[in-house]
């Protein structure tokens, strides 16, 4: 076996690690989001207790928890599309890949402070929430623009049309998460901090994301293996 071929054969290890490191990080984070519901202690007089108000900490729980996961599921399947197009990497690709992992492993975090104070008046926790998924999505378009845009040589060659229509998709969710951030977060300032308010304005979510995939729609290859996510 040849040194060049020893070398790539190596490299191509070395790669490898860093994607079953991610997938490890994104498992984890999963997995510690269920770690935080907890079954509520059933009291011996239950009959005086209403049942909605007993478990309803567990639903607004569990929703986050749910709402979180997909969200986390959807980002690890973009970050598996995204290394499909990898062949080698650099030490910006490991910093790029461990700045989305570090805004991927606080979202037990921020899932649990939203939870616990979506009732409240105190809106700091929903913001932490949905910062964090900005920066998700901000951390991912940074990955996704130094491969394909300005390093296109760690890529492997071919697949023109994917890699166009994967960075415009990235650029979108990005433009979309960035104006749905000053939206919600001029209503939060507007009407100092009341949820009802807050949560009203995510209609803007759809309306963009409607936008965004009418934009896509004549970029998309009209074959390609890559889940529209």
């Amino acid at each position: 076996m040849s040194e060049k071929t020893t070398e790539s054969l190596h490299r191509e290890f070395e790669l490898e690690r860093m994607i079953l490191f991610s997938d490890a990080v994104f498992a984890i984070a999963i997995t510690l989001l269920i770690l935080e519901i907890k079954f509520p202690v059933i009291p011996e007089n239950f009959n005086n207790v209403s049942v909605f108000d007993f478990f309803k900490p567990t639903l607004i729980h569990f929703f986050t928890f749910m709402l979180s996961f997909f969200f986390i599921g959807m980002s690890w399947a973009r970050h598996l599309q995204l290394c499909k197009f990898l062949q080698q990497y650099n030490n910006t690709v490991i910093v790029f890949n461990l700045l989305l992992l570090f805004f991927i492993v606080i979202f037990p975090f921020s899932v649990s402070g939203f939870a616990e104070n979506m009732h409240a008046s105190f809106f700091v926790p929903a913001i932490i929430y949905i910062l964090n998924i900005f920066f998700v999505i901000f951390a991912q378009f940074l990955f996704v623009h130094y491969i394909l845009k300005r390093n296109t040589v760690l890529t492997i060659s071919g697949n023109d049309d994917e890699k166009k229509y994967f960075y415009l998709r990235s650029k979108y969710n990005f433009v979309m998460m960035f104006s749905s951030v000053v939206v919600i977060l001029g209503v939060g300032i507007i009407s100092r901090g009341n949820m009802i308010s807050m949560t009203a304005s995510l209609y803007v979510l759809p309306v963009f994301a409607l936008i965004m995939k009418m934009k896509l729609k004549k970029h998309k290859p009209k074959k390609s293996n890559n889940l529209s996510l």
